[in-house]
């Protein structure tokens, strides 16, 4: 048995097996283009697209966590067209001549190392959602496919773990009815920390990298949100191990 320390979002306590959880990200390459405005269009049909995803996520959310919460995502849809946001892809764009996937990603990474730097707790957590906007650009941009609709039915008694957790993800295993939430980082402050509160599910956050070398999928895990803790009742044989 292993006892792992993290931070809990609520009180609450559950038992069940645990699930390992993967985000599918793109891969991105820098590439010298050379029609920055081709590219610049690129990067706006891909916000367009963002934000009819996100969109549906909202209306998803609502009447599982009230309008109020559900403004979660048009925030999101909010930074997707934020001014300074497009301006800083675009003349990435412009002056170095690059794709817009590269452009987004290095866009994300500076600003995100902005948020992160901030005093404010609250702040340092929107770095997250920089994260999260841009990871959805990049996927759309490469023409890859997002862990889609059926990567979040995991069937009944499930323990959601992973690195991290996005707040549509937070949505979408709640459709699917998930029993707790566990990551290995992550605010309790972060867009994602107030979902899970909101919906009065088990979740602790800040376990570290123990969490990833230990739990395989399929783990009985109790979540024990009155004290912090997630206890490990390891499998003799793992189904799967996060990479």
């Amino acid at each position: 048995m292993k006892v792992l320390s993290g931070k809990s979002l609520n009180h609450l306590i559950v038992n069940g097996n645990a699930f390992l959880f993967t985000r599918r990200k793109s891969k991105v390459n820098c590439i010298h283009i050379k029609n920055p405005a081709g590219e610049k269009a690129r990067f706006e049909k891909a916000q367009q697209i963002a934000l009819s995803q996100l969109e549906v996520l909202r209306d998803t959310a609502v009447p599982k966590v009230g309008e109020q919460l559900a403004k979660i995502f048009e925030i999101h849809m909010m930074l997707t067209l934020d001014d300074d946001y497009c301006d800083a892809v675009n003349e990435i764009i412009d002056t170095q001549h690059v794709n817009a996937e590269y452009a987004v990603s290095l866009t994300a990474y500076n600003f995100s190392k902005v948020f992160a730097a901030m005093d404010d707790t609250y702040m340092k957590a929107r770095a997250a959602d920089i994260h999260d906007i841009s990871d959805r650009l990049t996927v759309i941009l490469s023409g890859n496919n997002p862990n889609s609709a059926e990567d979040f039915v995991i069937g009944g008694n499930k323990i959601v773990c992973t690195k991290d957790f996005l707040p549509s993800e937070i949505i979408q295993f709640c459709e699917n009815g998930v029993q707790g939430f566990v990551a290995a980082f992550g605010s309790s402050v972060s867009h994602s920390a107030i979902l899970a509160k909101s919906l009065d599910i088990p979740s602790i956050v800040g376990l570290g990298w123990d969490l990833l070398y230990n739990v395989r999928t399929g783990d009985n895990l109790t979540v024990d949100g009155k004290n912090g803790k997630v206890i490990l009742d390891e499998k003799t044989e793992s189904e799967s191990c996060v990479s």
